[in-house]
């Protein structure tokens, strides 16, 4: 069960189920184009020069200088072609290192995938494609759980094997690991997840600690050692399916999709997928191991009477919110045969099957 949710039922047993890139340097606008040069007039055809007399060229000389003084300056500007700039040793433009004042671009920022919704982490996990669990050839504890000390040994000697079977799946899924805390607890007790009476395990996502109750399980045993022996593990292990849940964000997403549901039936249908998938998750561990710890002839024959009838019919006060005995007969027998989580994914399944 869920953070301090659950139900009981009859005998023969009851089940329990979270870089900036510099700015873009535009080429300059302007150059500097050569000026064309005029070039003198080409050669004509040469005539034969007349001798002047001496106080004539004397008189030539001296007009010459007068004009060179004073007028020559004007006669070349009045004599220019409009068609040609007029030369000069300065640029017409000055050239500039700063770029043009074209807008460049606004630098481009690396992209951020969008993180998963609560819809695609509790759909398409990752814990879906690790495949069966990996058994860690644990057997069934010594520990007689008959005495608060021998069930706190029994419960502590098997979240371990547990630990370290679920510890390969998720680091197969590249998710996070790590292991849960455990409590036997023995009458009321109050839990940052709510007060408890004493008589139903629950996992506490916030702590993520796992919570037996010592009282139900010791009087299953006294009643039928091997009921009580298949309770207890059966209980475990649907409680570690939420720690399961918890560590891959499926239990904090599916919460939260229960939270922000429409209706009150939406957000118990919510519940029982999140339930349902518990179930799944801890058969499966313990389909994996089941030839070690060992759940097979007497067992194994209890155990399926127990998932068989276990379900919303059989609590008291009757809420349905963990799934009817046809479907957690379902889900346990489905993850228990297939010894993973990759057809746990209740979240995609019928409304039929998740009733």
């Amino acid at each position: 069960m869920g953070s301090g949710d659950g139900w009981q039922q009859p005998a023969p047993a009851p089940a329990e189920f979270q870089g900036l890139g510099q700015p873009v340097q535009q080429p300059p606008t302007w150059q500097y184009p050569p000026i064309p040069i005029p070039q003198p007039p080409g050669p004509g055809r040469r005539r034969k020069p007349r001798r002047l007399s001496k106080n004539l060229l004397i008189g030539l000389v001296v007009l010459a200088v007068l004009v060179v003084g004073t007028g020559v300056t004007l006669a070349l500007r009045n004599t220019g072609d409009d068609k040609l700039p007029a030369a000069s040793n300065t640029p017409t433009a000055e050239p500039t290192a700063q770029p043009s004042e074209t807008p460049t671009a606004a630098p481009s920022t690396p992209t951020v995938p969008a993180p998963p919704t609560v819809d695609e982490i509790v759909t398409t996990s990752k814990l879906y494609t690790v495949g069966a669990l990996s058994p860690t050839q644990c057997l069934e504890p010594k520990a007689i759980p008959s005495t608060y000390a021998g069930a706190k040994a029994y419960y502590g000697l098997i979240v371990p094997c547990m630990n370290r079977s679920w510890y390969l799946a998720m680091r197969k899924a590249s998710l996070p690991y790590r292991a849960p805390k455990l409590v036997v607890f023995a009458g009321p007790l109050k839990t940052v997840c709510g007060q408890e009476s004493g008589n139903r395990a629950f996992y506490c996502g916030t702590t993520e600690t796992i919570y037996m109750p010592y009282t139900l399980g010791v009087a299953y045993y006294k009643r039928n050692p091997i009921s009580g022996r298949v309770w207890m593990m059966n209980t475990l292990a649907h409680e570690y399916g939420h720690h399961v849940q918890k560590l891959a964000g499926i239990y904090a997403a599916s919460l939260s999709r229960q939270v922000n549901a429409a209706t009150p039936a939406e957000q118990l249908a919510e519940s029982r997928k999140r339930e349902l998938q518990a179930s799944c998750f801890g058969s499966a561990y313990l389909g994996a191991a089941g030839p070690y710890i060992p759940l097979r002839g007497p067992l194994l024959a209890t155990w399926k009477v127990l998932v068989a009838n276990t379900g919303d019919e059989f609590s008291r006060p009757r809420v349905h919110d963990h799934g009817t005995r046809v479907n957690h007969n379902y889900w346990s027998v489905r993850g228990f045969n297939t010894k993973g989580p990759n057809l746990c994914n209740t979240f995609v399944s019928t409304p039929a099957l998740t009733s």
